[in-house]
């Protein structure tokens, strides 16, 4: 019979637990509950105080029978775990590993000694070149070494730690439809959205908004104390119950921001995509019950908007259908949960099998025997010991206390350099080809006489051609050479010029003008230079190392300048 195990999600006011136990090729959840996170234990998914949060964890599998369980998946839902899809030349499955490693410092920039990285392989495509399409993640070491704590604190044996994106594409993509779907998995101070055709994975992006805004308000319109904040959220499904509390107005204030995500999170996907959106729209997650979420969805998105109950090769025992909803992010380490254990623990792991296997009867008693003789002298070893330990204890306390500000220090790092890149992507928006288009048109209403006649222009990065029309062939040089004295051109080409009569005798000419912008030809002259120095520079680097080459010289070689 297969072992049990749990799953579970720890956020920052919840804590999600399944219990399942693999039956054939499909997963059976034989209980599965929730329990609100201890006051400042958790914080953006990052285990603060593993010691309270394992107290907790304990009477919690106590509560529901499930103490005799040591197995153990964590789901990280953290926004301090990045994730990049990335394409990558047709590899074998074995190298995929090695490949992702050594380029994970092109696709984070950060110092990724302190991350541990993971990735999914996608799909190999074949056109219009072959390659994988990779979804790569990588999470902070000190991340990571919280529920390592925790599982060590709470009794357990840790096995995986997924990541909730991971955990949810591999339960979504079982999920059959020729659709383009888009998947919100609403959680309380986060949301995860999934699109998916066919069990392709397209597109996923999260945001730091959820219904906490609005079980907050509800628990305060109570009067309920923080204690209850889980009972308040599920009785936020309630629809009259809520309308007692709040006002219209207010539940839509409080919602507006996860709304307004959710229809950013489709606009993304369809600025990316050529004839492509979302066709529907399922809802998920511990919030997405809320009254009201799934109308003001529809009403904004403009698809149709419904709620998830079921996930093939899942079933739940003991719980209703929502359950399936709720505990995504659990149901989704069972099937195929990312490696971010770091390589220490998984040395230690192996080493400590290996130590087992090699374990006998003999060496137990000859052991034992070693214990009795040594008996005393251990003893004293063992208060001295003790006493250092103390004294080291302090010590480690102490410097930890020293250099707590060094956290704080990181996370400015990171925060500076999120912004530090918003900044250059505005930049860029900025910047724009046609940026000498002004001085030229300035130009043209200053110099330009009033008969002439603009029938058309063409305006680019280097320069601009105009269709031009005048009275006559004597207005026409006019215009020429006062063209020629425009500053902020540097050359100009005159088509064939067409003089023409109509009905009344009126003659005119017409002519075209291509005029050069003067910045574009310094900039490339500019350039050109630059390419010529390095050239040079190049050859002189050459011709130097070809002199050194010769030690039998009489002359040395001058360095090139």
């Amino acid at each position: 019979m297969a072992a049990k195990v749990l799953n579970i999600e720890v956020g920052d006011h919840l804590v999600k637990v399944c219990c399942s136990i693999k039956k054939g090729k499909n997963y059976q959840i034989q209980d599965s509950f929730l329990f609100q996170t201890p006051s400042q234990t958790v914080s953006d998914g990052q285990i603060v105080d593993p010691k309270a949060l394992a107290e907790r964890l304990r009477a919690e599998l106590a509560e529901h029978g499930a103490s005799d369980v040591k197995n153990v998946t964590f789901t990280l839902s953290s926004s301090k775990v990045a994730s990049r899809e990335v394409t990558l030349p047709p590899v074998k499955d074995n190298r995929l590993k090695s490949v992702v490693e050594t380029n994970a410092q092109d696709y984070f920039p950060v110092d990724m000694s302190n991350y541990q990285v993971a990735y999914n392989l996608l799909e190999r495509t074949g056109e219009p070149e072959p390659g994988c399409r990779v979804l790569v993640m990588a999470a902070p070491k000190p991340l990571l070494v919280g529920y390592m704590r925790l599982a060590e604190q709470a009794d357990l044996i840790l096995s995986a730690i997924d990541y909730c994106g991971n955990s949810q594409y591999q339960v979504l993509r079982g999920v059959p439809s020729t659709k383009v779907v888009m998947y919100v998995d609403v959680g309380l101070t986060h949301t995860m959205v999934t699109f998916m055709q066919n069990g392709l994975l397209l597109l996923q992006r999260s945001f730091s908004f959820g219904g906490h805004d609005l079980v907050t308000a509800a628990l305060h319109a109570a009067g309920r104390p923080d204690e209850e904040y889980l009972s308040t959220l599920e009785q936020t499904s309630d629809e009259n119950w809520l309308s007692s509390l709040l006002s219209e107005e207010d539940r839509t204030d409080c919602l507006s921001r996860l709304v307004g995500g959710i229809a950013r999170s489709a606009d993304f996907f369809k600025s990316g995509r050529v004839n492509e959106t979302a066709e529907q729209v399922v809802l998920m997650g511990v919030c997405s019950q809320i009254a009201g979420l799934q109308r003001m969805v529809a009403e904004e998105l403009g698809e149709e908007t419904m709620l998830l109950t079921e996930v093939s090769g899942v079933e739940f025992v003991a719980n209703s259908i929502e359950g399936v909803s709720a505990y995504i992010s659990c149901i989704g380490s069972l099937v195929s949960p990312l490696d971010l254990l770091p390589e220490e623990l998984r040395q230690r792991r192996r080493a400590g099998k290996g130590k087992a296997e090699n374990d006998s009867l003999t060496s137990g008693i000859v052991i034992c025997g070693l214990c009795v003789v040594v008996a005393v002298g251990m003893s004293i070893a063992s208060v001295v010991g003790y006493l250092l330990a103390v004294n080291r204890q302090d010590k480690i306390q102490q410097r930890m206390s020293e250099l707590s500000h060094v956290s704080e220090t990181y996370n400015t790092y990171l925060e500076y350099q999120q912004f530090s890149d918003n900044f250059s992507v505005v930049n860029g928006y900025s910047e724009t080809p046609n940026a000498e288009l002004v001085d030229f048109l300035e130009e043209m209403e200053r110099k330009m006489p009033s008969s002439i006649q603009l029938l058309s222009a063409v305006c680019g990065a280097d320069g601009v051609t105009m269709n031009v029309t005048t009275p006559g062939m004597e207005e026409a040089a006019v215009v020429i050479d006062q063209m020629r004295t425009f500053e902020s051109i540097s050359n100009i080409t005159v088509g064939t010029i067409t003089e023409s009569a109509d009905d009344t005798g009126l003659t005119t000419a017409s002519f075209t003008l291509t005029c050069g912008y003067a910045a574009a030809e310094a900039a490339a002259a500019e350039a050109a230079a630059a390419q010529a120095a390095a050239e040079q520079a190049a050859a002189g680097g050459t011709a130097e190392t070809q002199n050194a080459a010769e030690p039998n010289a009489e002359t040395p070689a001058a360095p090139a300048e």
